[in-house]
């Protein structure tokens, strides 16, 4: 059985360990045998694909050549949303707008039938070189296959990041205030930092024709999710954390609701994992956080907010509006080292 790496780990050791673990288990990883969403490990235990499927296009050298990176953003995009990636590339996921910040990001997706869409995705990914994609099927019941495949990416590839942070590609951060008011997370240890969802305060949902319908073989006789979790709009992760939450999959079934399962069950698994909340510095409504930024310019109190495809651009628009930017292309940010 492989055992969960906490602090301090031999990085050669982990993969080690995995790779045995897979052996053991008797898994079967050639491409052509892996199923849209998860397959059988043993009896009838389900464990997410993300967990060894292959990686159809891996940019591997995002967080290569730096002796590290500020800030790595992890998003969960669908592939269709070619504009969107573009907006944000452009505008708050410019990584020039940030420096001497050293900003990374990555897309998550998966598969699609469509040939165009997949070729048109191959050349998205030649040119700007940040798109992750994993054999298993692009949709909503397959979110738990991306964020374990990001863990799994993350800890391959980028450990370097002083903090990772998890998004929906509907998100907006303003990374101008992280750097500035937020910093002291790059310091802590074991900490997940988020929009807080406390143990037993939600209700699972067992209406069958609800979008977020979960039938009785997940959590049969409970009413409420048993463990403090994020709502994953938004997820600040510190980087020691990525490892673990990787090897805890081992132990952590297939769970399709990705918000519990990433953010609550695996560090569950952990132990000793605390959960801080920014839900007073976050908007979920585009309108009120374009009024703010609009009326207290860099005063304005939210960190994270909502912005997709034309909103993207008025919203950069407004957080950028009260500052100076350089012949360079970044931004004057005043942080204290």
């Amino acid at each position: 059985m492989v055992s969960i790496i906490y602090d301090e780990f031999d990085f050669h050791y982990v993969f080690i360990n995995i790779r045995n673990e897979l052996k053991e288990r008797r898994i079967d990883v050639h491409p052509l045998n892996i199923k849209n969403q998860v397959r059988k490990i043993e009896t009838n235990t389900m464990y997410p694909v993300g967990l060894y499927a292959s990686y159809l296009i891996n940019n591997v050298n995002v967080c290569r050549g730096y002796e590290k990176i500020s800030a790595l953003v992890m998003v969960h995009t669908a592939i269709e949303h070619f504009f969107r990636r573009k907006e944000m590339r452009r505008t708050w996921l410019n990584t020039t707008h940030y420096s001497p910040k050293h900003l990374k990001v990555i897309f998550l997706v998966g598969t699609t039938e469509n040939k165009t869409m997949q070729e048109k995705l191959r050349n998205e990914s030649n040119v700007f070189h940040d798109i992750i994609q994993g054999d298993f099927v692009d949709t909503y019941r397959n979110l738990t296959n991306k964020g374990v495949m990001g863990y799994r990416w993350i800890a391959e590839n980028c450990m370097n990041a002083e903090i990772i942070v998890k998004i929906d590609d509907d998100s907006f951060i303003n990374f101008f205030k992280f750097f500035e008011d937020y910093s002291f997370l790059v310091r802590r240890n074991r900490y997940v930092f988020c929009n807080k969802v406390h143990q037993d305060t939600m209700l699972i949902i067992r209406d069958k024709t609800s979008k977020w319908y979960v039938s009785d073989q997940f959590y049969k006789g409970r009413s409420v999710y048993p463990h403090t979790y994020c709502s994953g709009f938004v997820v600040f992760i510190s980087t020691d954390l990525i490892p673990a939450l990787y090897q805890a999959v081992f132990t952590a079934p297939f769970f399709w609701v990705d918000d519990f399962y990433l953010f609550g069950l695996l560090p569950s698994r952990l132990g000793y994992v605390r959960h801080g909340s920014f839900a007073k510095n976050l908007t979920f409504t585009h309108e009120e956080a374009l009024k703010c930024y609009q009326t207290y310019k860099r005063k304005c109190k939210f960190l994270v907010m909502e912005a997709r495809d034309e909103h993207i651009d008025d919203m950069w628009k407004a957080v950028v509006a009260d500052r100076y930017q350089s012949v360079y292309g970044n931004y004057y940010m005043n942080i204290t080292y």
